[in-house]
């Protein structure tokens, strides 16, 4: 059940680049909060009206194995919202509103081989659900891509929690120069049976991992990311166009809600 409380952070790491990991208390709802749940995060007093979404990235339990309580979000940057939040230290205080919409689900069968696909900061959910499946005695692989070097956070935690991370950037600064969708075309012919593909990043990285599972019959689950003005389905400004049917009728569907984690044969694109 989602909670409006206000929260005082614990931690604001810089982990270089203008990517910051952001830990803050969650007593009452931390025990609860699924990986690929979301939370509307604020900065009391300050010039910016609206909250901003932001993926859960650590539950308890994700970081340290003895943390209990507390709540990790990963963010980059971008602009004034992201700027302000980087500026605050341990005590400063938060409007928090969460956990919001729908998270991942885990595999149905033992034999299931979880692999993550990340585009740059489309990384923050998958901590979190790494850990999950951790937890579950599966060992998850990983693709993760991003514009360069400077742009992959958390990639050594990703590299001892996953049995394989391969790496891709756009200007070949770190593994191999191009996209994900390579080394994912090639993992699918190659190893693709009892593969389930959990991915997120932005929108035309999403579409295109779409395409590849759905023509190679690969379960997939996609994270969207979308502009959010309240977080729980009053301001229909995330929507985004789904199939509605069998008949392959189309209509709308709200992130914040029904999302962010969807089907990719779900997604009319």
């Amino acid at each position: 059940m989602p909670q409006d409380f206000t929260a005082p952070v614990l931690s604001n790491i810089d982990l270089g680049h203008r990517n910051f990991l952001l830990e803050f208390a969650a007593a009452d709802v931390a025990s609860a909060t699924e990986p690929g749940q979301f939370f509307m995060i604020g900065i009391p007093h300050a010039d910016i009206l609206l909250r901003r979404p932001f993926s859960v990235c650590g539950v308890p339990g994700t970081f340290d194995e003895s943390e209990a309580g507390r709540l990790q979000v990963l963010y980059k940057c971008v602009g004034a919202g992201t700027d302000l939040l980087a500026t605050l230290k341990e005590g400063a205080r938060l409007h928090v509103l969460g956990p919001l919409g729908r998270g991942f689900s885990m595999p149905d069968s033992p034999r299931s081989r979880p692999l993550l696909v990340a585009g740059g900061i489309g990384s923050a959910p998958f901590p979190a659900l790494a850990r999950s499946f951790l937890a579950a005695g599966i060992i998850p692989r990983m693709i993760y891509g991003a514009r360069s070097a400077a742009d992959l956070p958390l990639l050594d935690w990703f590299r001892k929690s996953c049995s394989d991370v391969l790496v891709t950037t756009d200007d070949g600064s770190h593994g191999t120069k191009g996209l994900v969708t390579a080394p994912l075309a090639d993992l699918l012919a190659a190893d693709g049976k009892d593969t389930i593909v959990y991915a997120c990043g932005p929108e035309p990285m999403l579409r295109a991992v779409a395409r590849l599972t759905i023509g190679a019959g690969v379960p997939c689950e996609l994270s969207l990311e979308a502009h959010m003005a309240c977080g729980f389905g009053v301001c229909l400004g995330c929507v985004v166009p789904t199939r509605t049917g069998p008949s392959g009728d189309t209509g709308y569907e709200r992130v914040c809600v029904e999302g962010p984690v969807m089907r990719a044969e779900r997604l009319a694109w």
